[in-house]
């Protein structure tokens, strides 16, 4: 099958990403193999394309790119570099999973907060108080607060409080 070859206008438009970005990424030494024509305009293969996925991936994957390079390096240099780049991957994946959990902490406390702007409007519609229905913030300032940290710092949900 021959190689396709791509001017940089078409890469950018197949991947996404803008010229200046593609320029960037082989200034930096992550796109490499890129040929020129004889009045110097960057000709790409199929491999750029296979090469700015992997980028993309690594990125989204929170890598860096002086990382990624380097990760790319180690590709270059063989397999006997296979457990650094795999580390890399596991610290990656680590910070990843720690930023998730500080989501799910975050989509727990709007819940709550969704939940209890519920409970006051239902309240207010029923001609209550909506500050007792709803006592976490009132015109009066923050009046119960169903959470405490646990031990690593985190708010986690507490006994909600009696409001009678």
């Amino acid at each position: 099958m021959p190689q396709q070859k791509y001017t940089i206008s078409d890469l950018s438009e197949r991947t996404g990403l803008s010229i200046h970005t593609l320029r960037f990424y082989e200034k930096e030494g992550l796109l490499r193999h890129v040929e020129r024509t004889k009045t110097g305009r960057r000709i790409y293969g199929n491999a750029s394309i296979g090469t700015l996925m992997g980028i993309l991936c690594l990125k989204r994957a929170g890598i860096p790119l002086p990382q990624i390079k380097e990760f790319f390096d180690d590709t270059m240099r063989g397999p006997e570099t296979l457990p650094h780049r795999l580390r890399m991957l596991e610290k990656a994946k680590a910070k990843l999973l720690a930023a998730r959990e500080e989501i799910e902490h975050g989509l727990q406390m709007a819940d709550f907060g969704i939940a209890g702007c519920h409970q006051a409007m239902e309240a207010l519609a029923e001609g209550k108080n909506p500050d007792i229905a709803f006592p976490f913030l009132t015109r009066e300032g923050v009046a119960a607060f169903p959470f405490m940290k646990d031990d690593e710092g985190r708010l986690v949900p507490d006994d909600p409080p009696d409001i009678d």
